[in-house]
Protein backbone atom coordinates (compact mmCIF):
# COMPACT_ATOMS: atom_id res chain seq x y z
CA UNK A 1 0.00 0.00 0.00
CA UNK A 2 1.16 3.27 -0.63
CA UNK A 3 1.38 6.20 1.81
CA UNK A 4 0.47 9.52 0.50
CA UNK A 5 2.22 11.33 3.41
CA UNK A 6 0.35 14.87 4.22
CA UNK A 7 -1.87 14.67 1.22
CA UNK A 8 -5.82 13.87 1.61
CA UNK A 9 -6.25 11.12 -1.08
CA UNK A 10 -9.55 9.10 -2.16
CA UNK A 11 -9.81 5.41 -1.35
CA UNK A 12 -10.67 3.99 -4.64
CA UNK A 13 -12.17 0.29 -3.36
CA UNK A 14 -15.63 1.30 -1.46
CA UNK A 15 -19.33 0.65 -2.39
CA UNK A 16 -20.70 3.34 -0.57
CA UNK A 17 -22.87 6.35 -1.43
CA UNK A 18 -19.92 8.94 -0.45
CA UNK A 19 -16.62 9.89 -0.90
CA UNK A 20 -13.88 8.11 1.66
CA UNK A 21 -10.65 10.11 1.73
CA UNK A 22 -7.67 9.25 4.29
CA UNK A 23 -4.84 11.00 5.47
CA UNK A 24 -1.70 9.88 6.53
CA UNK A 25 0.78 12.26 8.79
CA UNK A 26 4.26 11.78 9.58
CA UNK A 27 6.04 12.85 12.99
CA UNK A 28 7.07 16.34 12.66
CA UNK A 29 8.83 16.96 15.88
CA UNK A 30 6.20 18.26 17.97
CA UNK A 31 3.20 15.40 17.12
CA UNK A 32 3.58 12.48 16.87
CA UNK A 33 0.64 11.52 14.27
CA UNK A 34 0.27 8.52 13.37
CA UNK A 35 2.22 6.42 10.43
CA UNK A 36 0.47 3.45 11.20
CA UNK A 37 -2.77 4.55 10.67
CA UNK A 38 -4.80 7.43 8.43
CA UNK A 39 -7.41 9.61 9.73
CA UNK A 40 -10.47 8.99 7.60
CA UNK A 41 -13.01 11.16 6.21
CA UNK A 42 -16.61 10.17 5.06
CA UNK A 43 -17.40 13.15 3.31
CA UNK A 44 -21.24 13.99 3.26
CA UNK A 45 -22.12 10.78 4.48
CA UNK A 46 -24.46 11.12 7.13
CA UNK A 47 -27.92 12.75 6.16
CA UNK A 48 -30.15 13.26 9.33
CA UNK A 49 -31.18 15.33 12.96
CA UNK A 50 -28.82 15.59 15.72
CA UNK A 51 -30.86 13.11 17.51
CA UNK A 52 -30.43 10.21 14.49
CA UNK A 53 -27.14 11.17 14.67
CA UNK A 54 -26.79 10.62 18.93
CA UNK A 55 -28.86 7.43 18.42
CA UNK A 56 -26.83 5.70 15.27
CA UNK A 57 -23.82 6.08 17.29
CA UNK A 58 -24.74 4.43 20.57
CA UNK A 59 -27.31 2.05 18.26
CA UNK A 60 -24.25 -1.00 18.46
CA UNK A 61 -23.03 -0.22 21.61
CA UNK A 62 -19.59 -0.36 20.24
CA UNK A 63 -19.10 3.99 20.83
CA UNK A 64 -19.04 5.95 23.59
CA UNK A 65 -22.35 8.39 24.17
CA UNK A 66 -21.33 11.62 21.94
CA UNK A 67 -20.55 15.14 23.18
CA UNK A 68 -21.37 18.07 21.20
CA UNK A 69 -19.06 20.62 20.16
CA UNK A 70 -16.55 21.66 17.52
CA UNK A 71 -12.44 21.46 17.99
CA UNK A 72 -10.24 22.91 19.80
CA UNK A 73 -8.54 26.21 18.17
CA UNK A 74 -4.67 24.96 19.18
CA UNK A 75 -3.44 21.67 17.78
CA UNK A 76 -3.53 18.61 19.83
CA UNK A 77 -4.24 15.03 19.81
CA UNK A 78 -5.10 12.03 22.21
CA UNK A 79 -3.37 9.24 23.26
CA UNK A 80 -6.01 6.70 24.70
CA UNK A 81 -7.90 6.22 21.92
CA UNK A 82 -9.65 6.81 18.50
CA UNK A 83 -12.01 9.59 18.13
CA UNK A 84 -15.10 9.65 15.43
CA UNK A 85 -16.53 13.20 15.28
CA UNK A 86 -19.32 13.91 12.82
CA UNK A 87 -20.72 16.92 11.83
CA UNK A 88 -24.17 17.96 12.45
CA UNK A 89 -24.10 21.55 11.44
CA UNK A 90 -22.29 23.99 9.42
CA UNK A 91 -18.42 23.52 8.38
CA UNK A 92 -15.33 24.34 9.46
CA UNK A 93 -11.44 24.61 8.40
CA UNK A 94 -9.64 21.89 10.67
CA UNK A 95 -6.08 21.42 9.92
CA UNK A 96 -4.37 18.12 10.87
CA UNK A 97 -0.93 16.66 11.46
CA UNK A 98 0.27 19.89 12.47
CA UNK A 99 1.49 23.49 11.64
CA UNK A 100 2.58 22.40 8.18
CA UNK A 101 -0.65 19.80 7.64
CA UNK A 102 -3.43 19.72 5.67
CA UNK A 103 -6.48 21.68 5.92
CA UNK A 104 -10.02 19.96 5.19
CA UNK A 105 -13.14 21.99 5.35
CA UNK A 106 -15.55 19.32 7.44
CA UNK A 107 -18.75 19.75 6.56
CA UNK A 108 -22.52 18.63 7.96
CA UNK A 109 -22.99 15.11 6.95
CA UNK A 110 -19.42 14.42 7.16
CA UNK A 111 -17.28 11.76 9.49
CA UNK A 112 -13.74 12.04 10.52
CA UNK A 113 -12.21 9.19 12.07
CA UNK A 114 -9.33 10.37 13.80
CA UNK A 115 -6.49 7.72 15.22
CA UNK A 116 -4.65 8.43 18.33
CA UNK A 117 -1.61 10.72 18.09
CA UNK A 118 -3.08 12.38 14.92
CA UNK A 119 -2.72 16.32 15.77
CA UNK A 120 -5.53 18.35 14.67
CA UNK A 121 -7.16 22.07 14.99
CA UNK A 122 -10.01 24.02 13.69
CA UNK A 123 -9.34 27.02 12.24
CA UNK A 124 -12.31 28.90 11.31
CA UNK A 125 -16.39 27.81 11.28
CA UNK A 126 -19.60 29.22 9.86
CA UNK A 127 -23.38 28.38 10.40
CA UNK A 128 -23.14 27.05 13.96
CA UNK A 129 -20.22 24.23 13.23
CA UNK A 130 -21.35 21.37 15.58
CA UNK A 131 -19.45 17.77 15.85
CA UNK A 132 -20.90 14.82 18.08
CA UNK A 133 -17.70 13.47 19.27
CA UNK A 134 -17.41 9.61 20.30
CA UNK A 135 -14.58 7.28 21.42
CA UNK A 136 -14.73 3.60 20.96
CA UNK A 137 -15.84 2.01 24.16
CA UNK A 138 -13.62 -1.25 24.05
CA UNK A 139 -10.30 -0.85 26.21
CA UNK A 140 -11.74 2.84 26.61
CA UNK A 141 -11.65 4.20 30.40
CA UNK A 142 -14.33 6.73 29.80
CA UNK A 143 -11.73 9.73 30.52
CA UNK A 144 -9.78 11.35 27.45
CA UNK A 145 -6.78 12.74 27.32
CA UNK A 146 -5.84 16.10 25.44
CA UNK A 147 -2.24 16.83 24.35
CA UNK A 148 0.04 19.66 22.97
CA UNK A 149 3.45 18.87 22.73
CA UNK A 150 5.51 15.99 21.85
CA UNK A 151 4.24 12.68 23.84
CA UNK A 152 6.45 11.37 26.67
CA UNK A 153 7.63 7.35 26.07
CA UNK A 154 4.54 5.87 28.34
CA UNK A 155 2.28 8.41 25.79
CA UNK A 156 3.92 6.69 22.82
CA UNK A 157 3.47 3.35 24.05
CA UNK A 158 -0.32 3.77 25.12
CA UNK A 159 -0.44 5.25 21.05
CA UNK A 160 1.41 2.17 19.92
CA UNK A 161 -1.13 -0.52 21.36
CA UNK A 162 -4.35 1.14 21.21
CA UNK A 163 -7.14 -0.32 20.41
CA UNK A 164 -8.12 -0.04 16.86
CA UNK A 165 -12.17 -0.08 16.30
CA UNK A 166 -12.80 -2.83 14.08
CA UNK A 167 -15.96 -1.11 12.70
CA UNK A 168 -17.17 2.86 12.02
CA UNK A 169 -20.11 4.07 14.05
CA UNK A 170 -22.34 4.64 11.69
CA UNK A 171 -21.97 2.59 8.90
CA UNK A 172 -20.00 0.07 9.76
CA UNK A 173 -17.74 0.18 7.53
CA UNK A 174 -14.20 -2.09 8.49
CA UNK A 175 -11.95 0.30 9.84
CA UNK A 176 -8.67 -1.65 8.91
CA UNK A 177 -9.51 -2.43 5.36
CA UNK A 178 -10.03 1.31 5.27
CA UNK A 179 -6.99 2.31 6.41
CA UNK A 180 -5.11 -0.40 3.69
CA UNK A 181 -7.11 -0.17 1.12
CA UNK A 182 -5.35 1.42 -2.54
CA UNK A 183 -6.14 5.08 -3.48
Amino acid sequence: MVRHWGKVTKVTSTTTLFDIYRLFARDDGTFPNNEEYPALLYKSAFKGTEAEGRRAIVEGGDWTTPWVWGVFSYHHYHSKAWESLLCIRGEALVQFGGGSGPTVKVADGDLVLIPPGLAHRQLDEKDGFALLGSYPKERFNGSIDTLTGPPTREERERMAECYVPERDPLFHLDILKLCQSPC
